[in-house]
């Protein structure tokens, strides 16, 4: 490889590695705000005293955890997106652009932010209006800008498509090379 075009590729494996470390710690914060947001179900129940130790107590207890996991589920499921780019821009940073565990990651990063932006909009709000029977039908929460995000995830996923057929294109060339 020539010094020009060395030089984009350590600036590029540079930014990956940085990128990496920020995909961590924006995953972490995700998962923390989200838990944190949602403790309030949970804390309420406690300070109203409708926990006891009989029956009726704990199934105040389990819907109240019920609702608070799915509650934090949309976030906990985009935190993992997160990590799963994170491995892949780690992956970058060591050097490995076009291979098929890059590729596949990216996929499922876009998968996992699609299935974050599902439970988002969809998921929790139904399972939590059967849980604390406010209803039974299906709720849709859906905002313009989730049909923003929808969009760009599936972009996303389809983008780790497009890599995976780079990194089988990639392959073929280092076998014809060798």
């Amino acid at each position: 490889m020539t010094q020009a075009g060395a030089e984009p590729l350590a600036r590029a494996q540079s930014i990956a590695g940085a990128a990496a470390t920020a995909a961590l710690v924006g995953a972490g914060l995700i998962a923390l705000a989200g838990l944190a947001g949602e403790v309030d179900p949970a804390l309420t129940a406690l300070r109203t005293r409708e926990i006891t130790p009989d029956l009726p107590g704990v199934a105040v207890a389990l819907t109240a955890s019920g609702v608070f996991t799915l509650m934090a589920m949309p976030s906990l499921l985009l935190a993992g997106a997160l990590l799963d780019l994170g491995k892949v821009l780690d992956a970058y940073a060591k050097g490995a652009f076009f291979t098929a565990k890059s590729s596949a990651g990216v996929r499922k990063a876009g998968e996992g932010a699609l299935w974050a932006l599902g439970f988002k909009v969809v998921g929790t709000p139904t399972l939590v209006s059967w849980i604390t029977h406010e209803g039974r039908g299906v709720i849709w929460r859906l905002e313009a800008f989730d049909i923003g995000l929808i969009a760009f995830a599936a972009f996303v996923m389809v983008l780790g498509h497009v890599l995976d057929a780079a990194a089988h294109v990639n392959a073929e060339n280092d076998e014809i090379i060798c």
